[in-house]
């Protein structure tokens, strides 16, 4: 079996109801999640966060305010990043 590609979906603002946070990204987090190769693997391994999503790791920002996963992604096992900038300005 293939490792899977392991994809972060982001978004630049907190979980906020009612606001384009990554919740509003579900169908293609399923979506991404359920594609399967030839031999019924999957191709994909999904991660959905918002900036202070604590689910993940860590949401406390460094003291220069840099998000904890963004801010080390070159030395993460996140193959791709999707970033969704939906903030107003604060991202």
């Amino acid at each position: 079996m293939k490792k899977p590609i392991s994809i972060l979906l982001q978004t630049t603002i907190p979980t906020t109801e009612d606001d384009w946070s990554i919740g509003r990204f579900s169908m293609l987090s399923e979506y991404l999640a359920s594609v399967k190769d030839e031999a019924g693997d999957n191709i994909f391994e999904v991660t959905a966060r918002d900036t202070a999503d604590a689910t993940l790791r860590d949401r406390t920002s460094d003291p220069e305010g840099n998000d904890p996963i963004l801010s080390n992604l070159g030395e993460s096992d996140f193959d791709q990043l999707w970033l969704f900038a939906l903030d107003v300005g604060e991202g």
